[in-house]
């Protein structure tokens, strides 16, 4: 009996269909896009679209975070203006008003010009009762006023004023009330004025025997 020649497209189980594809790729990508839908096939293609878009996106998030903490900077440093200015206000108000604040202290409250008191300290580095360094610090204080105590002691007040006094405003109104102390030979006394005080500042104070109003 004749042998019958197989035929190389004959299909007879599932290993018939793998060995055609293998040797027809053709049919291979031909049957990958039947079964596979036209959006399936564009997948990768989407894929890397989507991956370009998340790209440009974390360039985009990386400039608002940049923005942002300039932002932080700009609120930071208008913050402090800000409270420099009410600093300023609430000292240019005291110096002003100097009898009104410093009244239920001393009376004939006379405020001293800066340039009084400059020549003061000068002359006091001249004899050699303060250096050249605690003159310049001591010119830094917001405010010095004459008058007497209710006893009549005639007394000079170095005043500090901050809108909220902390420990380093009682400390500095110590610090240059003692150099006027030395170089004006006079009784001296320090004074913080704030519209409000911390508790610290408060320890502070009665240790330093600094007044606070």
């Amino acid at each position: 009996m004749p042998s019958v020649k197989k035929n190389d497209t004959e299909v007879r189980t599932f290993q018939d269909v793998l060995r055609i594809l293998r040797q027809r790729p053709e049919w291979l990508e031909e049957l990958r896009r039947l079964i596979l839908t036209e959006e399936l096939l564009r997948l990768p293609q989407r894929f890397e679209q989507m991956e370009k878009r998340f790209g440009r996106m974390e360039k985009r998030v990386d400039k608002m975070e940049r923005d942002i903490e300039v932002l932080k900077q700009d609120v930071a440093v208008l913050k402090q203006d800000v409270a420099a200015l009410k600093g300023s206000d609430f000292e240019r108000t005291i110096r002003e008003r100097a009898p009104a604040y410093l009244g239920r202290l001393i009376r004939r409250c006379r405020t001293v010009s800066f340039e009084a008191l400059a020549e003061w300290l000068e002359d006091a580095v001249d004899r050699g009762l303060i250096s050249e360094e605690e003159k310049n610090d001591a010119l830094l204080v917001d405010l010095v006023a004459r008058g007497r105590l209710r006893s009549g002691r005639e007394v000079i007040l170095a005043v500090e004023a901050s809108v909220k006094v902390d420990v380093e405003d009682v400390e500095r109104a110590s610090k240059r009330a003692e150099v006027l102390r030395r170089g004006l030979e006079a009784e001296v006394i320090g004074v913080v004025i704030g519209r409000e005080r911390t508790e610290r500042a408060e320890e502070k104070a009665e240790e330093l025997d600094v007044v606070v109003i």
